[in-house]
């Protein structure tokens, strides 16, 4: 065979990309993640709404109770904000070339990638303090114990949690498919 017709067997098995389909499939990440943040905010607005109504009927009567409800409140809001941060979609130039397009995708598959990756490690922390004063109340506000009430609540908070962390741990495994795949799109230097 010769290098001409390498050559042109190279050029025929190399993958083309545009920049059309670039900011396609940005826009496509960045419409993904505004729904999934979309979703979460209304989730932690109607938590938080919950959490309110909650605390103002029972504040009488159970103040660990509320207690723990509060400081499960202000989790949330925490959280809720440090994700805004983290995960928000950030938006590229309309006259970004095909390599611009590609990086630029490339960085926010990272991103996307790493504020999900690990992320109990801030998250739960603030959470878990209000949970455990939500179950405390239920042993010491409340007579008799409600045993299989605290069970139960015990077995939701620890599965959802557990929920939780095993979803961030997939998508950020689903990204990082991403990021490989578009890595092999790159054509590696064999000298290099």
């Amino acid at each position: 065979m010769t290098t001409q017709e390498i050559w042109q067997l190279q050029a025929i098995e190399t993958p083309r990309v545009s920049a059309t389909y670039m900011r396609h499939r940005i826009r496509d990440l960045a419409r993904r993640t505004q729904l999934r943040n979309g979703v979460e905010y209304a989730i932690g607005v109607l938590g938080a709404l919950f959490i309110a109504w909650h605390s103002w009927s029972l504040f009488l009567h159970f103040p660990l109770f509320v207690a723990g409800l509060t400081l499960t409140l202000l989790a949330l809001v925490y959280v809720t904000f440090r994700w805004h941060r983290l995960a928000s979609a950030a938006q590229i130039p309309e006259d970004a070339g095909v390599l611009d397009s590609m990086s630029f995708y490339r960085r926010e598959l990272e991103r996307q990638r790493d504020a999900r990756r690990g992320n109990w490690r801030w998250w739960l922390p603030p959470v878990v303090p209000g949970l455990i004063m939500v179950l405390t109340s239920f042993v010491l506000e409340l007579n008799p114990i409600p045993w299989a009430l605290v069970a139960f609540e015990g077995i939701v908070i620890v599965g959802g949690l557990a929920l939780g962390v095993a979803f961030y741990e997939w998508s950020a495994t689903r990204l990082q498919k991403e990021i490989d795949a578009l890595d092999s799109l790159v054509v590696k230097d064999p000298a290099g």
